[in-house]
């Protein structure tokens, strides 16, 4: 691999991970609960400390790719599929404030 992939990588992942690591501050979730794969395409899953009102028996986590952006999900119980619950569209990767406030809507969306 030539130096200009290497760096162009590097510059992704620290770039992704410093990103990832300022929505899970406001969050208010350490970088523990977030898996962050900066391969191409790069992907996110955070999880959650909260769930919906719906579904008090299902884990919430917010789920992030290059290209689509933020999707909340319910995670998985045995032998069931994630349920995307909602999208947060705009920009691929908008400010971790606006993330904030997608979150803090979930419950309003979902009823």
């Amino acid at each position: 691999m030539n130096d200009a992939l290497v760096d162009d990588y590097d510059s992704h992942s620290r770039g992704l991970r410093a990103y990832v690591a300022s929505v899970a501050a406001r969050l208010g979730i350490g970088m523990e609960s977030c898996c962050v794969d900066t391969t191409r395409p790069s992907q996110v899953y955070m999880a959650l400390d909260h769930r919906l009102d719906q579904f008090p028996g299902r884990d919430l986590a917010l789920l992030w790719d290059e290209g689509t952006g933020w999707h909340a999900a319910l995670d998985p119980g045995d032998g069931q599929e994630s349920i995307i619950v909602a999208k947060l569209y705009g920009p691929e990767r908008p400010e971790p404030a606006t993330v904030l406030r997608f979150v803090g809507s979930l419950n309003e969306k979902a009823g």
